[in-house]
């Protein structure tokens, strides 16, 4: 047993008088909290740019700050230091470009010093730096100025927390998504995160993104009387466990009703962009068909959010998956984003039905709206998307009565089918009660499918085909032919056309497509596949990026 006395303890700690200076630690917490956020907020409010408070975050800085007032000077000065200078560079880039900056982007500040400083980009963020210099001159005075009460040994839990990112990106615990920023994220939790990656993965290893040079894309207006879209968007959302496909469980209930009700509902057998939901959702909104086509990812020529403001629709984008997600697809082009990280109260209260409430709030009578609604469920693990409601989508039998893996994992899936399939027809039924008596698009697919036990694999993450196929449910008031087998790719081209845009990609093969692998950022392998006129999909060849890049 282990015995301190008084004085054993003091040694690790400063006398300190509570009376006199607890205050001004307390002072010193609320002007750091302001040096962090205040700054947010001006951006916010005078730019647009769509930053939320995420209250864990809020908190986390809270306690890093109180901790950070107990400290010695120059630990205090090597944080402010580097956070300051984190954010000079964040906030640069985010009011210039809309959008948080990530790993390449850090790399370009190097290689393109002189259109950086250029004055033409210097009149646009002219004050960000007075504005932080502002904001952390009072912290920086109260820390120096005034007495605060002092733990000698802290510093030790300040560096522990603070090395948290830097060891996750060193160790490669978490893949390169664990630190994609989000327009919609507090800046510095952006700044943490992209850093951390930078600085301890991928600057030391050398990375830059594999490009494969193609020929540009390009748009053309067409007449489209559309007033407005709904796209639906899934998640884990396997299409041979859907009856529509010949599955043998009715797991889509409502929706298979709403198509024998309604010959304007088409379906088409579809194979999405990518096996994961970060590659999928970036090449799906940017209507991207090749491998490595960074160029028109940076480009975005034909980003549906960028075509539908073009075209004088209001966007939203509304989704029950992390903010970080929306790296990529467009942000600056979208009036409103909500995520599950933004709003999580919301969402932990409804769910998937969070984006139903959300839907509710928009005002239809402000003109056309292109909206994005990307759901959770039912990905993994598929019972906690109905739990709490077993009553009403437990159909198939209770996991607690499946005896192994597979009748486990099919049987929650399934009954999270029917929670999804609920949901989808609550959001149809909300968005046409909307858009009543207006001529309206509804479109429903999914970032990937799911597999069990699919030549030994289970989930999503594997390149093959069969993770690819997921399903399209389209309903317009305008023809509406579709072909019994079809690409993201080729969905986002029929989007584009309901929003007043065709497409042209020079680079088009006839009947090719590409399923891309899980990480577009750096050498990936992908599928090259032709789908024929019959809707047989065959398997062309699998290469990567890298290879096609160095002419291998």
């Amino acid at each position: 047993m282990l015995n301190f006395s008084i004085s054993e303890i003091r040694k690790y700690f400063k006398p300190v008088t509570f009376r006199r200076n607890i205050l001004n630690n307390f002072l010193f917490v609320l002007s750091f909290l302001a040096a962090v956020f205040i700054p947010d907020f001006v951006i916010a409010k005078f730019c647009k740019i769509p930053i939320h408070i995420e209250w864990l975050f809020f908190f986390g800085i809270l306690g890093f700050s109180l901790l950070l007032s107990f400290t010695n000077r120059i630990v205090f000065l090597a944080f402010l230091t580097v956070i300051f200078i984190m954010q000079v560079i964040q906030l640069h880039f985010v009011v210039y470009f809309g959008e948080a900056i990530n790993a390449e982007n850090i790399m370009n500040i190097v290689r393109e010093y002189n259109d950086i400083f250029d004055l033409a980009y210097l009149k646009q963020v002219w004050f960000v730096l007075p504005l932080l210099l502002i904001c952390y001159a009072l912290p920086i005075w109260i820390f120096l100025q005034k007495k605060l009460c002092k733990i000698r040994m802290i510093w030790i839990i300040l560096f522990y927390l603070a090395a948290h990112k830097p060891y996750r990106a060193y160790t490669e615990s978490k893949g390169i998504w664990y630190f994609q920023p989000s327009i919609t994220r507090p800046t510095l939790k952006n700044s943490i995160s992209t850093f951390s990656y930078f600085f301890f993965q991928y600057y030391p290893k050398g990375y830059s993104r594999t490009n494969i040079e193609y020929q540009p894309y390009s748009v053309k207006k067409k007449i489209s009387q559309t007033e407005n879209i709904l796209l639906v968007f899934g998640e884990s959302l396997y299409a041979n466990h859907l009856p529509m496909y010949g599955y043998g469980r009715n797991t889509f209930p409502k929706m298979k009703r709403r198509m024998a009700d309604n010959l304007n509902y088409k379906k088409s057998l579809a194979v999405s962009s990518g096996i994961a939901t970060a590659t999928s959702t970036l090449l799906f909104f940017n209507v991207i068909r090749e491998p490595a086509n960074i160029g028109e990812i940076k480009s975005q020529t034909a980003n549906l959010f960028k075509l539908a403001k073009e075209a004088g629709f209001n966007t939203y984008y509304f989704s029950n998956q992390e903010s970080r997600l929306t790296m990529g697809i467009g942000t600056k082009y979208i009036d409103e984003i909500v995520a599950n990280d933004t709003n999580p109260v919301l969402f932990a209260r409804y769910k998937d039905e969070g984006l139903i409430e959300l839907l509710k709030e928009v005002d239809f009578s402000k003109g056309k709206n292109f909206i994005v609604l990307h759901m959770r469920s039912p990905h993994l693990p598929y019972e906690n998307r109905y739990k709490g409601r077993e009553e009403e989508f437990e159909k198939f039998k209770p996991a607690a009565e499946s005896r192994d893996r597979y009748e486990y994992s099919v049987n929650t899936y399934d009954n999270a089918l029917l929670y999804t399939d609920y949901v989808i027809d609550k959001m149809i039924e909300t968005f046409k009660l909307k858009a009543y008596e207006s001529k309206n698009s509804i479109y429903v697919t999914a970032d990937h499918g799911q597999l069990f036990n699919y030549q030994g694999l289970w989930g999503h993450n594997n390149l093959l085909i069969e993770q690819g196929k997921v399903p399209l449910f389209v309903e317009k008031n305008t023809k509406n032919i579709l072909p019994p087998v079809i690409s993201h790719y080729q969905i986002g081209k029929l989007i584009a056309e309901d929003l007043g845009f065709v497409i042209e990609n020079p680079n088009e093969e006839n009947n090719s497509y590409y399923l891309h692998g899980n990480n577009i950022d750096f050498p990936y392998d992908f599928i090259k596949y032709e789908i024929n006129p019959e809707g047989k999909i065959s398997e062309l060849f699998k290469e990567n990026t890298g290879n096609i890049a160095k002419g291998k």
